[in-house]
């Protein structure tokens, strides 16, 4: 099966086309032009080869970069006919993470505030959620972006369409039918 990867979540502009078990990945670090860069990629990727579905990392992330890739997904995926399997971002992360403790997965959003979800070894064990970094229990932090002046200690976790593309091969048969307009990303508002 030939697909598309997308993960535009945070800063990173992240593109993996899986085909017939070779992959090959474009990837673009601390970018705010997404909408320039993601289309230019899946181009060089896609050259004259035929893809069976676009695997999309949802968020949570940046709101315009995750509008980005959806809307990006949606148009390629509208045009070629094909399906768009949604993957969490975190669950792309977690993909790297292999403590058995519970941990915090986040990427960061503006100032002191991240989003985040908290995980144990093989769970996804809270909602998803945007909210000052201050406030956090006193777990583990795996995740990305967070500005080295505010002096968080964690362990970077860069978030890759290599992972979404894995993921998206378990969840496939449950989305290949299912219509892409209904397909969203994670928005996530700051939480008071």
């Amino acid at each position: 099966m030939n697909f598309l990867s997308i993960e535009t979540s945070s800063n990173i502009c992240s593109v993996s086309l899986f085909r017939d078990s070779i992959l090959e990945n474009k990837l673009e670090h601390k970018t705010q032009e997404h909408s320039k860069i993601l289309p230019v990629y899946a181009q060089r990727l896609l050259n004259k080869i035929s893809i069976d579905y676009i695997a999309l990392s949802i968020g949570p992330g940046s709101f315009s970069s995750l509008k980005i890739g959806t809307a990006f997904s949606k148009g390629l995926a509208n045009a070629l006919n094909i399906p768009i399997i949604p993957i969490s971002t975190f669950d792309g992360m977690k993909c790297n993470i292999s403590d058995k403790e519970i941990f915090y997965i986040f990427i960061y959003s503006h100032r002191d505030y991240i989003f985040t979800s908290l995980y144990n070894q093989s769970n996804k064990i809270s909602d998803s959620k945007c909210i000052n970094l201050y406030k956090l229990d006193d777990y583990k932090l795996y995740g990305y972006g967070i500005p080295k002046d505010l002096k968080v200690e964690y362990n970077e976790v860069i978030p890759d369409s290599e992972k979404i593309g894995i993921l998206s091969l378990e969840k496939f048969k449950f989305f290949q039918d299912k219509d892409i307009n209904d397909i969203n990303p994670n928005y996530l508002m700051v939480e008071k």
